[in-house]
């Protein structure tokens, strides 16, 4: 037994007494230096295979723990060596000869290891304490784990024992493992210097040996991949940290061995085992300190050259292989492959660790230590070395049989680091020479190869001497074979170049001294000359070879006719290559050579070619002629002709033979032509000399080609055997005058022919075809064939031929007697033929007017025929209202007896019957009713037809013959009356001229107090006579004491307040105004104190009174009057007041009494005298009625009672009870004498007191009228006159297209005139209704600024343009902006031609949206719009922009509405002035601009036609305006416009709509997907606005939309009705279901807001909402084919009203319902309206 133990960090070993008992087991025991836990044993076996592979003498080692046996190593080694010869070229010496390598010997080794009991395999986990066992044996002594034992219980620290949770492989029992190895084992015989062996004893304390082994381990590929297999399953123990077998290129790799394994690796796939001197901490060899360095180094050299022998001798084992292999497949041939690649993979050298030194140091060695530059290597042909291997190159791989080294394995030659000496080169021009002389090349091969010089020196320029004497090797050594024969390159002087390849066969003989085109293929013929020195064959050179030496009879041009054509095409082909002495030389070789081809009679012949013909000269088959195949390239042509071929013969002998015969053909005359002199060819064509069809002879522009459909149409056609308009000669003749086909005025009276069918037929057919489709397309004029019948169509029922325009596509257009297209007709062609799918408006118009329906029945059909087609426009329909296009019965005694008759009368002319207008009704005998159907009828009303009469068509009539009126009436005033009040509420809306009519017209009702008769009663009664007056004949009775008085001598209006104020305002003069007075006073009481306290109480309390009246209510200069100046009031009483009232009327009669005077006795009345207004009052006590009554009466020109009593209330009341009573007396009092005080410095009062506020004129009242006051009204009272307006006459304004040149002028007369401030006319601004576009616009609107909130700048006008600021504003007129903006409006107003006084700028610097108004023909322009606009943009920008504000506001001078007339102005105002616009020098620099922009213009333009911008910008404009443009361009653009504008609203409503998006989601969840293709934008009736089918489809109704908001309520009102269709499947023909789906569209969609049915003029407080739903969906059922009448829609209506009202579905789910049920009135949803329809009573 041996014990070592520790004594600090020295190892010693104890002394004791051996005991030599011949036991075979040595017991080495050594101390801990460390508690340490048991190792596993698998770890401690896998230590112990890779300790004991480099210890020759062990071969068992054993582990036990205890009693039991866990692992068993065996290593056996080969005792039968075997010696590997090393070869001379070795170097077996070290670099400094200390140490020389004797022999190599190659040994072979396997290992085996039998793990036993798997469960101790990783150790126990509590080991058990045992007793020391007796005896020597190592199995039975003591322990050395048994010593850590705990002695209190016997046990192992638990923290000491290995921990069981590390990855241990589990084995079952009795587990083998077995590894196989190669060692080279090498005899190293050292010689050391004796310095060397000094410093290596110093330093290792003994001398080195004299000789000793180093070995190497070497695994083969089938070991290697065997323990890699064992590795996937289980771990292996040859496999791991310190493992014996390290893999490739992996973690574990091989290391250096000192005895035991060292931490050094080699670098390599190979452990090394030798005497190396270890490092201190023996972790590595120590290569740093000297002598041990060098000894070291000596050794590293010894397992590179160990190394290197072992490479050789694997690599060579893998050659041995690779010959045997005869016939080696794929599978065979990457195994050898394989196991090549691993052996030079595992001495592919890495760094090493942890010193790189050391894998350096055997690299170095491996490459070092032979002579030669043999290095075995891998190549596609098995193992060769890197000197005779060529890296592959694509240029020789195709002729050079050298072993190339494989791309795909590039990576591990690069790994291996091969010296320079030992890399594998490239390709070398002695390669390939050694190849070429090795072998003949195949063709391919020969190809390649000089293919690769071409490439490599052709394209360098000129050779330089070295590369030409490579070439002529190159050419001397090469040689192949070709087409059959053997081709030596040092022969060959001549190639064929691409051209005369290109065109030769490949079988076509060639010269020897000429190189095979296949051995050149790819070459080009630019480098071949270069390259190889050789010239191009010329065709003179093929031609002599082929003319002297034919290589057989196939090949003879003179008697094989194939091979000569095909010599003659390959002449031609290089015929223009060719200078003029190669072509004479060609000539001379084969003008005596019989080598063209010819035909005579179709018998080949073989001529020469001064015997040959062209075929054109062959008219009469008679001549031996060229083959025709010769003549298909145009370039054989002039090479025959050069050749000597002739063409023609004589002219003469020509025509003759013309002349004699007529089956020569036309083409062949034309092919002679052709080529004919010019006057050759105009003397034939000017003969009669062509035979056509009909057997004359014609002139050739008299003959059509011979075509099938020439001749179906019975034209005359040339003779001629074929033909064919693209062939030359058919072009020729085409051009010469031949018709190729008919013309479209040639064809269309041939497809009207009544006589031929056959050939009508077939013109028609023709017509249509592809041949005219172009010109059809863009040059067709139907109107140029208008009298031609040519279409087939259908009329009356009867199939026939019917001119363009009285045929049309539709065949419902047959009502009105046109014809229509048959079934059968192709419907592509009425593209083609233009013809319309419906009759131009002009063309309905004459059928209108020329036969209009004869009865009802046939208006009814026609008239619900053009609303369902909405063919017009609202221009045309215009046109339609005068037309007398109405039946009407005649109303006449003499019908009454006979027949209906009926009479044709205009639309405006009728109206629709109503219930209103009962039969017996007087508007029977004034107008025309009608009623033709609720489609007809809509169609009607678009003409002209109204509803009822309205005030503009009663009064009509009435001026016609007012006498007459009230005769029809029954002479009943009363009836009469009710006219007048109608004509009294409308007719402020009329215009000027029927106001003028009027006033002139005996309309006027005047009554008169007739004579006193004594009735049946005894008493006296007074009958009121009435007539019919003038304006001027009657009074208005406002002064009811003056009406007793004169009431029989004069007319007095009707005594209502209504037709009072209607003569008013028709200037009827009021009674009080033509009463004069004549006052005389009688005992004057001076100083009367009654006179004097009543001035007094006049002055204080008459301010009060005159507070509440406007300017024009007073008498001249009495709002002025001063009541406490003495000298312009005084009161004085007096005794007697006698007082005379005189009548100043000139159209009163003496009356009964006689008189016009008449004497009165009045307690008080006024007198003018001296200047001063004097009020007489009676003593003792004036009345205070006639006190108030002769006040009134000086202050005003007219008054009411009203206004008497109110001025005697306020005169009797103290004025601190009217402060009682509400009167702001104070404030009056203090305005009033405020107002005084401006008033006599001459400034402007404010309103409320004298001098009051100058007021424009209302925009209610007529021409002249007096203006309205301007006390502010209740918002009750706006609204109501609000409703008042949108109800007038909406012809107001209106302008037809027919007059619109008419309106420009006037508007320019008015605008011309010098402006001002007191013009009379109509201001715009404040009218509102009777258009489509009828409410206001922020951009233009009076009312933003009031006239009164103006002040006008007196010293910053601009010229003739006033400036103007709003009242109050702090800040002044920007100067700047002002000048600019003010010449901006002058210059325009230039270009308008209108008056610059007319034009005002102001400033209102808070709402810069407002850009202008027109206040009496006056237009305000903006200056804030223009600055935040247009002060910083182009100044062409700011003229255009102003431009179209001007003419806005023009406009307005004609029409007040923002509606359809007002926009017709302004479009052809805007469009009128565009060039004089375009003519101001900003707006041409602008357009200059465009037009730099545009790629098209190429200069500025000069004149606004010649501007490209310009004129599209000015044909927009014509299309908006329609003016310029033909009815049917008008709506054909606005169908486009409507259309177009249609899809953009529905696209945006689709994405951005939250009810229609809403509605959406809900039928997508509900299973309903609604894509976009099925909401149709389509024209409809004009009834409609949309619709909804039950198969999912919904209708927008192009056109009908006023605006984005409608389509979005029709939109959502449809899909509602879809939504109800696809989630309850509602039956449309029970009326009961389709009612309770009108009643939620109509309450959901939004059809019935407030101001939507205010415009249709429904107006309601309470329960406005369930009124037009309710209305709504009654119309609606009504209109269903299953609902008899309207009572029974009412009904279902009222049936399903309670529960579908109150259904909200799909809005209460999401869409903020709440508000939903307030509009309908419910508290909360209610979900069973569908519910209740499906109960068993729920039948329609």
């Amino acid at each position: 037994m041996v014990s070592i133990y520790y004594c600090g960090d020295q190892l010693f070993v104890k002394k004791e007494q051996l005991n030599c008992d011949g036991d075979k087991w040595t017991v080495i025991e050594m101390e801990l230096k460390q508690e340490s836990t048991i190792p596993r044993i698998f770890e401690l076996t896998r230590f112990l295979v890779t300790s004991v592979t480099f210890l020759a003498n062990i071969q068992c080692v054993k582990i036990f723990l205890d009693d039991t046996e866990l692992s068993c190593l065996t290593k056996t080694r080969n005792k039968a060596s075997q010696s590997i010869v090393i070869p001379e070229h070795m170097v077996r010496k070290s670099r400094g000869g200390t140490m020389a390598i004797d022999s190599v010997e190659l040994i072979s080794q396997e290992v085996n290891v039998i793990f036993f009991d798997d469960v101790l395999v990783g150790g126990p986990k509590t080991p058990v304490a045992r007793a020391e066992p007796e005896g020597g044996n190592p199995t039975k002594s003591k322990s050395f784990f048994s010593e850590k034992m705990s002695k209190s219980n016997g046990r192992m620290a638990a923290s000491k024992i290995a921990p069981a949770a590390s990855p241990t492989p589990s084995f079952k029992s009795n587990i083998q493992f077995s590894a196989k190895c190669s060692i080279y084992s090498a005899k190293v015989t050292v010689s050391a210097k004796s310095s060397l062996e000094k410093g290596l004893e110093s330093a290792t304390k003994k001398k080195p040996p004299k000789d000793f082994p180093f070995e190497m381990v070497f695994f083969s590929k089938d070991e290697h991949d065997k323990q890699s297999q064992e590795e996937v399953g289980n771990e292996s123990v040859f496999r791991g940290p310190q493992g014996l077998c390290p893999r490739l290129e992996a973690e574990h790799p091989a290391r250096i061995f000192i005895g035991q394994s060292t931490a050094q690796t080699t670098g390599m796939a190979c452990h090394m085992s030798g005497r190396f001197i270890p490092t201190v901490e023996r972790g590595s060899i120590d290569l740093a300190n000297g002598h041990v360095s060098k000894w070291n180094e000596e050794l590293l050299y010894v397992g590179g050259f160990l190394a290197r022998v072992a490479y050789d001798s694997e690599m060579s084992k893998v050659k041995d292989l690779w010959p045997t292999l005869q016939k080696p497949d794929a599978e065979q041939l990457a195994s050898c492959t394989q196991l090549a690649l691993y052996t030079m993979k595992s001495f592919v050298f890495h760094p090493s660790t942890p010193d790189p030194k050391v894998s350096r140091l055997i690299k170095d060695a491996f490459y070092t230590c032979s002579t030669i530059d043999r290095f075995p290597f891998i190549s596609d042909q098995g193992i060769r070395y890197t000197k005779d291997i060529r890296l592959y190159h694509h240029h020789f791989a195709y002729f050079m049989s050298t072993p190339v080294f494989p791309v795909e394995l590039r990576p591990i030659s690069i790994s291996m680091a091969l010296p320079e000496h030992l890399r594998i080169g490239s390709y070398t021009f002695k390669d390939v020479v050694k190849e070429l002389d090795s072998r003949w090349l195949s063709e391919a091969e020969m190809a390649a190869c000089l293919r690769w010089w071409s490439t490599s020196f052709g394209s360098l320029g000129p050779l330089d001497e070295q590369h030409r004497k490579w070439r002529n090797e190159l050419l001397k050594a090469g040689r192949t074979h070709s087409g059959g024969k053997e081709v030596r390159l040092i022969s060959i002087s001549k190639f064929i170049d691409g051209r005369m390849l290109s065109v030769r066969r490949s079988d076509d003989p060639l010269p020897d001294d000429t190189i095979p085109p296949a051995l050149i293929q790819g070459l080009s013929s630019l480098t071949i000359p270069e390259a190889f020195g050789w010239q191009e064959m010329s065709i003179i050179h093929w031609l002599r070879h082929l003319s002297h030496s034919p290589p057989d009879a196939a090949h003879d041009i003179t008697r094989a006719p194939s091979f000569a054509q095909h010599a003659l095409s390959v002449l031609s082909t290089l015929w223009s290559s060719l200078d003029d002495n190669s072509r004479s030389e060609v000539r001379e070789i084969l003008e005596d050579m019989t080598c063209i081809p010819t035909t005579i009679s179709n018998v080949s012949y073989m001529m020469r070619p001064q015997e040959a013909y062209f075929p054109e000269a062959d008219v009469f088959r008679d001549l031996p002629v060229i083959r025709q195949d010769l003549l298909l390239d145009f370039r054989t042509e002039q090479v025959l002709q050069y050749l000597g071929v002739q063409k023609r013969c004589d002219i003469e002998t020509f025509i003759s033979k013309a002349m004699s015969g007529d089956r020569w053909n036309a083409m062949d005359l034309a092919r002679y032509l052709i080529t004919s002199a010019q006057e050759h060819v105009t003397r034939v064509m000017d003969m009669r000399i062509f035979p056509c069809n009909d057997g004359e002879r014609r002139h050739i522009s008299d003959l059509f080609a011979s075509t099938e459909i020439n001749r179906a149409l019975k034209l005359p056609v040339i003779n001629c055997d074929y033909w064919d308009s693209n062939t030359q000669e058919g072009l020729f003749l085409i051009r010469k005058g031949l018709q190729d086909y008919p013309t479209i005025e040639q064809l269309i009276p041939i497809a009207s022919s009544k006589d031929d069918r056959a050939a009508r037929h077939a013109a028609f057919t023709f017509l249509c075809g592809p041949l005219y489709e172009t010109f059809l397309e863009k040059h067709f004029d139907p109107s140029k064939f208008s009298m031609y019948p040519f279409i087939p169509g259908v009329r009356d029922g009867r199939a026939c031929q019917i001119t363009h325009g009285e045929v049309f596509s539709d065949p419902n257009w047959k009502v009105f007697g046109f014809g229509h297209l048959s079934d059968q007709f192709n419907k592509k062609n009425i593209a083609k033929l233009k013809i319309r799918d419906r009759p131009t408006a002009e063309k309905l118009f004459q059928v209108l007017e020329s036969t209009p329906p004869k009865d009802p029945d046939t208006a009814e059909r026609w008239f619900r025929f053009l609303a369902e087609k909405g063919v017009f426009s609202a221009g045309e329909f215009e046109r339609i209202a005068d037309l007398k296009i109405v039946p009407v019965e005649v109303s006449s005694e003499q019908s009454r007896l006979s027949n209906i008759s009926y009479e044709a009368v205009s639309p405006r002319e009728c109206f629709l019957k109503s219930e209103s207008y009962p039969e017996d009704h007087f508007y029977q005998q004034l107008f025309k009713f009608v009623d033709f159907g609720r489609s007809a009828n809509a169609f009607l009303k678009a003409c002209g037809v109204k509803e009822r009469p309205e005030c503009i068509d009663v009064l009509k009539v009435l001026l016609r013959c007012p006498k007459t009126f009230l005769k029809l009436a029954g002479d009943d005033h009363e009836r009469y009356l009710t006219e007048l009040r109608l004509i009294a509420v409308g007719h402020k809306s009329l215009p000027r001229k029927i106001h003028e009519e009027m006033r002139n017209a005996s309309i006027f009702l005047g009554y008169r107090r007739g004579k006193s008769t004594i009735g049946r009663d005894g008493y006296s009664h007074e009958a009121d006579e009435f007539e019919l007056c003038k304006a001027d004949e009657v009074l208005v009775a406002d002064d009811m004491e003056s009406r007793r008085t004169f009431g029989d001598c004069i007319f007095i209006a009707p005594q209502e307040e209504l037709l009072e104020k209607f003569y008013s305002e028709m200037q009827v003069k009021s009674l009080s105004s033509c009463i004069k007075y004549t006052v005389e006073p009688d005992k004057e009481l001076l100083n009367a104190h009654t006179a004097h306290a009543l001035r007094h109480s006049i002055i204080d309390k008459i301010p009060i009174f005159l507070h509440e009246f406007d300017e024009p209510r007073f008498r001249e200069g009495m709002r002025l009057l001063r009541w406490h100046d003495e000298n312009q009031f005084f009161v004085r009483a007096c005794r007697r007041l006698d007082v005379t009232k005189r009548l100043d009327f000139p159209y009163a009669t003496l009356g009964f009494q006689g008189q016009k005077a008449h004497p009165t006795e009045l307690s008080a009345e006024t007198q003018f005298k001296d200047g001063v207004n004097v009020l007489w009052i009676k003593e003792p006590k004036a009345d205070s009625y006639d006190i108030a009554a002769a006040l009134c009466r000086l202050l005003f020109s007219t008054y009411k009672k009203n206004d008497v009593l109110s001025l005697m209330t306020i005169l009797d009341t103290d004025i601190n009870v009217l402060k009682r009573r509400g009167y702001d007396v104070d404030r009056i009092l203090s305005e009033y004498r405020e107002n005084l005080e401006k008033a006599e410095h001459g400034e402007n009062p404010t309103n409320g007191a004298p001098p009051g506020p100058v007021q424009a004129p209302s925009p209610d009242a007529p021409p002249g009228d007096e203006p309205a006051c301007d006390k502010p009204e209740p918002i009750v009272s706006r609204f109501t006159k609000f409703l008042h307006r949108l109800r007038k006459d909406p012809k107001l304004g209106e302008i037809k297209l027919s007059e619109i040149e008419n309106s420009i002028e006037k508007v320019k007369d008015v605008m011309k005139e010098e402006g001002g401030d007191n013009d009379p006319h109509i201001s715009n601004r404040e009218q509102v209704g009777g258009g489509k576009k009828q409410k206001n616009v922020a951009y233009c609107d009076e009312k933003k600024v009031a006239k009164t909130d103006l002040e006008e700048c007196e010293d910053q006008h601009v010229g003739q343009i006033k400036v103007w600021k709003r009242k109050g504003t702090a800040l002044g007129v920007p100067s700047k902006e002002r000048e600019a903006f003010g010449k901006i409006i002058s210059d325009l107003a230039k270009v308008f031609s209108i008056n610059q006084t007319r034009c005002h700028v102001f400033f209102h610097g808070e709402d810069s949206n407002l850009m202008g108004f027109n206040r009496n023909d006056q237009i305000f322009f903006g200056l804030e719009h223009y600055m935040q606009n247009h002060k910083d943009a182009p100044a062409g920008k700011a003229y255009i922009d102003w431009y179209y504000i001007m003419a806005h506001e023009m406009a307005h001078v004609h029409t007040p509405y923002h509606d359809e007339h007002h926009e017709l102005l302004f479009q052809a105002l805007a469009t009128r002035y565009l060039t004089e616009l375009h003519n101001l020098p900003a707006v041409r620099e602008l357009f200059n601009i465009f037009a730099l922009m545009d790629p098209a213009s190429s200069k500025p333009p000069v004149d606004p036609s010649e501007s490209r911008s310009f004129q599209r910008w000015l044909h927009k404009a014509a299309q908006v305006s329609g003016i310029g443009l033909t009815a049917d361009e008008r709506d054909r653009d606005r169908v486009e416009v409507q259309h177009r504008r249609c899809e953009q609203w529905k696209t945006e409503l689709l994405n951005y709509s939250p009810s229609v998006v809403f509605m959406l989601k809900h039928l997508k969840l509900s299973g309903c997907l609604v894509p976009p293709s099925n909401i149709v934008c389509a024209p409809c009736d004009l009834t409609r606005s949309g619709g909804f089918h039950p198969a999912g489809a919904i209708i927008l109704c192009q056109g009908h939309f006023g605006d984005k908001k409608h389509m979005e309520d029709t939109l959502t009102h449809e899909l509602v009705h879809m939504y109800d269709h696809c989630k309850f499947n509602v039956n449309w023909k029970n009326l009961r279901h389709h009612a309770c789906s009108e009643i939620r569209a109509n309450s959901l969609s939004g059809d019935c807001r407030f101001m939507r049915e205010l415009g249709r003029g429904f107006v309601s407080f309470s329960k406005q909402h369930q009124a037009c739903v309710r209305r709504r969906a009654i119309l609606s059922v009504r209109a269903n084919p299953m609902c008899p009448d309207e009572a029974a829609a009412e009904r279902a209506v009222n049936e399903v009203w309670e529960s579908c009202f109150g259904d909200t579905r799909p809005f209460d789910e999401g869409m903020d319902g709440r508000d939903l049920f307030l509009n309908t009135g419910e508290s909360e949803p209610r979900h069973r309206c569908w519910e209740e329809l499906r109960t068993p009573n729920s039948n329609g």
